[in-house]
């Protein structure tokens, strides 16, 4: 398959469900799932951009574009901790003593903050004509990926910086590096997301796999991400000594979940699995 081909497809198929997912969001910005599908043709596109740079050659468009997203994911970004917050608690801590009650009207108030915020954003002129754009002649790496022996090079790469915070992450410790390692592998997966059609290997399963671990991964994080705010709140803001009854009911969860990360990552060879071998060259 031509390169060049490839990735004008890939771009031509994720610019599309981006600017329909801006569409969708923009209209009704407090929909968790228009926020989260926007969130990841967002991110999606941000792949491509850098499969494209690694196979050829970067882009000063791209570059600006990439910009542009970035800046746009990051109030995005707030208001989806925020809905992720809220639906965890209502789903987890339905009642509680005073801390979780109050800790849980202020992630109610973060939400409509930042809906407010999303609402203004995806309003402006300047987003509505976001657009990717078709980067013009191609360089690097050359024409031709018919072996897949680049994207299996880079694809590799990304694999290195996964594994690489393995040992760390594996103490519980240090959630600093689970989260280092949870970014590292959604970037690995959503690259292979868009060099799936350069591996005949690579299945539903592989696809479902990789999912797999990312939301574990990122359901561990969801957990860190409410102890540490809920522990603040209750300490600095309210002092009371106490653990609430809400981080009680998520220490335990964060527990649970991080056994099943260790059982899957953490035996020999458990890493290795998850990325499995149809991306080999």
């Amino acid at each position: 398959m031509e390169a060049a081909a490839f990735l004008a497809e890939s771009r031509r198929t994720r610019s599309a469900r981006f600017r329909e997912c801006l569409k969708l969001a923009a209209a009704n910005p407090a929909s968790d799932e228009a926020v989260h599908d926007l969130r990841v043709a967002i991110r999606r596109v941000l792949a491509w951009i850098a499969v494209r740079d690694a196979l050829q050659c970067p882009d000063r468009r791209l570059r600006e574009a990439r910009l542009s997203l970035k800046a746009l994911m990051s109030p995005l970004g707030k208001l989806r901790d925020a809905h992720v917050k809220r639906d965890w608690i209502r789903n987890i801590v339905p009642e509680g003593d005073e801390p979780s009650y109050l800790y849980s009207v202020q992630v109610a108030s973060d939400v409509l903050r930042w809906e407010a915020r999303v609402r203004e954003r995806l309003g402006a002129q300047s987003t509505r004509q976001l657009r990717v754009p078709f980067p013009k002649g191609v360089g690097g790496r050359g024409g031709r990926l018919e072996a897949a022996v680049p994207s299996a090079e880079y694809l590799g790469k990304l694999e290195r910086a996964v594994s690489k915070n393995l040992k760390t992450a594996l103490d519980p410790a240090h959630p600093e590096a689970l989260h280092r390692m949870r970014l590292a592998f959604k970037k690995y997966r959503y690259a292979a997301e868009v060099l799936f059609p350069l591996f005949p290997k690579a299945t539903e399963g592989t696809a479902k796999r990789l999912h797999d671990f990312q939301t574990l991964l990122g359901t561990i994080h969801d957990f860190d991400m409410i102890l540490e705010e809920a522990h603040a709140f209750r300490s600095d803001i309210l002092g009371v000594v106490t653990e609430s009854t809400l981080e009680t009911a998520f220490r335990r969860l964060r527990k649970e979940k991080f056994r099943e990360f260790r059982r899957t990552a953490g035996t020999t060879g458990g890493l290795s699995r998850v990325f499995g071998t149809a991306f080999r060259s």
